[in-house]
Formats: C-alpha cells, sequence, structure tokens
C-alpha cells in the first residue's frame, strides 16, 4: 500500500478504535509509526524508480516477522513511560505490517524463510494496482475525514 494509505489506515483504526485517544497529536503520532516501517526501502529506492514497484524481495527482515516483533517489543517498552504513546506507536506498526500482508506479496517468515504469501486481495498487474491503491486510499481518506468530523475534531 502506499504511504498515504498507510497513514489513514492506522488513523482510522485509532479513530474508530480508541476515540477518546484522538488529537492532533495522536494522529501525528500513529502516523509516523505507521511509515516508519518503510524506511528499510530508501536503499531500493533506485531499483524502485526504475519499476515503478518495490517488491517482497526489497524488505529486509525489518519490514517482515522480525521488525513485527522489534516494533511491538518498543511500542511496549514506550507503554512503562507513556501508556497513550506506546499504544499509538503500537497501532501505527501494527497497522502497517497487517495492511502488507493483505495487499502485497510479502515474506512474513524471512530471514527464516524465502516463501512468498500473497493473500490476492489486490491486483498484481501494476496499472490495476495504482488503481486500486488509488480507490482504496480515497475511500479511506473519506472515511477518515468522517470520523474526525463526527468527534468534532474537523469541520467540513
Amino acid at each position: 500500500m502506499n504511504t498515504v494509505g498507510h497513514v489513514f489506515f492506522a488513523n482510522l483504526l485509532l479513530v474508530f478504535g480508541a476515540p477518546s485517544a484522538v488529537s492532533p497529536t495522536t494522529l501525528i503520532i500513529t502516523s509516523i509509526a505507521s511509515i516508519i516501517t518503510d524506511l528499510d526501502h530508501i536503499s531500493h529506492l533506485r531499483v524502485a524508480m526504475k519499476t515503478r514497484r518495490f517488491k517482497s524481495e526489497t524488505r529486509s527482515r525489518w519490514h517482515e516477522l522480525p521488525g513485527l516483533l522489534l516494533a511491538m517489543s518498543i511500542s511496549l517498552t514506550i507503554m512503562f513511560f507513556s501508556a497513550t504513546v506506546g499504544r499509538l506507536f503500537l497501532i501505527g506498526f501494527v497497522s502497517h505490517y497487517t495492511l502488507d500482508l493483505l495487499t502485497r506479496p510479502t515474506r512474513p517468515f524471512y530471514p527464516l524463510s524465502e516463501k512468498v504469501v500473497f493473500l490476492g486481495l489486490a491486483p498484481r498487474n501494476l496499472k490495476k494496482l495504482t488503481a486500486y491503491d488509488t480507490i482504496i486510499t480515497v475511500i479511506m481518506g473519506v472515511i477518515l475525514i468522517a470520523g474526525l468530523h463526527g468527534q468534532g475534531l474537523l469541520s467540513i
């Protein structure tokens, strides 16, 4: 999923899963946590620009199960200092891995296994995938705006 889609998905989980915790600050924290996982893509930007996509092979171990476990451990550690902030990071981190697993080919057990898992919930064809991502991102954005409006955090 694209970066904006990751941000929208994480914030949807926050808005509808923990509405009492929603504020501009918590939305920012959850947004950052939802995209920090993609930092491992930076070393593959040149190839991705040529092929116009990131493949499962471009993901490091930190973008798969070991990364999820580390991210969850970091979130739990933060909870000792601030339960709210720890939960915000947890929502962001877990939402990223969940959305990737649902919409992209992944290697969830890498580096223990190179096996690629693809649930088939999104098309593989680049043109169709781009349309799919755009539609899903717009839908999530509309729902997020409606949710924020419903909580009085956004007036439209």
